[in-house]
């Protein structure tokens, strides 16, 4: 039943129940739409006990498997708060894929803004789980975040347990720092005055009122009018490319859960049981299509006798420009076998490869 109402909602790209119901296909072709819908009702909740633990499963079997095949042994990790109109509100963690990322943990709360989804314990929750999720493995794993994460308690937490961070901060916040006379100066991050071409970095400051030591980085203000203020305890001379990642490693994702395909605020469901199940299977989806587009453009040679797509354009100078990105390229290979009869049969392995 779970496989095929992923397929169901794939193929209609639609959380909605009635649109899930009118593409399913095996026999529940033979079962009036009404009958499906309340089976599909029916299902998702029963699954919301075990959705949770379903999906951090399916995580640790994808990551155990997952190599860095990049030089810097970098894994950055995006997590943000993300809403479905005024009915719900998810916290949700991201790995980074190329340009994109595919989620690795979440948890879904009832109304907008519900207190419990910002509790620093949640959060910190999150972050040890997704850690521990490449234990063993020697990683540099890189935290990431928007203007409403720098919490000293998280920061110091991700600290703690051996990793990185590079978060954004608000500009009205204070920090100290040494010039290089010696002398302590305690300023707004709005007043520090950005250099144009370059990044403008303070080592050792001590951030907010309560001091606490990390660094700034303030990057140059060529072509924008607001600046990033970055905190971070790792390597300052690439702290604004890392977290340039974040953008595509999660807004892409609630993108995709959103207006590009899945239409999740389309969903007429009030009910917290019913949402958890709903965006689990979105999740689960996402995840194994990004995997489909990953697949296809490491091992294209094992499909282009029956798919012959082109996902990249080739430039005289040899660079390459990505024409799908993963999750979009897996939606295009899914919707040729789904609906037509191309001869080949999907991956259900879920090897996720780096990229």
């Amino acid at each position: 039943m779970l496989a095929t109402i992923i397929f169901g909602m794939i193929n209609a790209e639609s959380v909605v129940t009635s649109d899930i119901s009118r593409k399913l296909k095996g026999h529940f072709q033979y079962v009036s739409i009404e009958s499906t819908e309340r089976r599909c009702r029916r299902f998702f909740f029963a699954f919301s006990p075990i959705a949770y633990a379903f999906f951090d499963a399916l995580t640790k079997h994808i990551i155990s498997r997952y190599c860095v095949k990049h030089c810097d042994n970098k894994v950055h990790i995006s997590f943000d708060h993300m809403f479905v109109k005024d009915r719900f509100t998810f916290l949700l963690f991201s790995l980074r894929i190329g340009k994109q990322g595919i989620p690795i943990w979440f948890r879904c709360f009832k109304g907008k803004h519900n207190p419990d989804a910002y509790k620093t314990s949640l959060i910190q929750e999150g972050i040890s789980y997704c850690y521990n999720l490449f234990e063993g493995k020697h990683y540099h794993i890189i935290f990431l975040a928007d203007r409403w994460f720098p919490n000293i308690k998280i920061l110091k937490h991700i600290d703690d347990i051996g990793a990185f961070y590079c978060i954004r901060s608000k500009s009205f916040f204070t920090f100290s720092y040494y010039d290089s006379k010696g002398a302590l100066h305690t300023s707004h991050l709005r007043d520090i005055k950005p250099l144009k071409y370059t990044s403008r970095v303070f080592n050792d400051a001590f951030y907010t009122r309560l001091n606490f030591k990390t660094n700034i980085v303030i990057s140059c203000s060529y072509k924008t009018d607001e600046p990033w203020y970055l905190v971070t305890n790792d390597d300052t001379y690439h702290a604004v490319k890392n977290y340039s990642y974040r953008f595509g490693s999660i807004e892409c994702i609630f993108k995709s859960q959103k207006s590009n395909r899945f239409r999740l605020e389309s969903t007429n469901t009030q009910k917290i049981q019913h949402f958890i199940s709903l965006f689990t299977l979105v999740c689960i989806a996402l995840v194994w299509l990004t995997i489909i587009g990953c697949d296809y453009s490491k091992n294209k040679h094992s499909y282009w006798k029956y798919l012959k797509i082109r996902d990249v354009r080739k430039h005289k100078d040899n660079t390459f420009t990505r024409l799908y990105s993963f999750f979009n390229l897996g939606l295009t290979i899914f919707n040729r076998c789904y609906d037509t009869a191309t001869d080949f049969v999907l991956k259900f392995n879920f090897r996720l490869y780096d990229a």
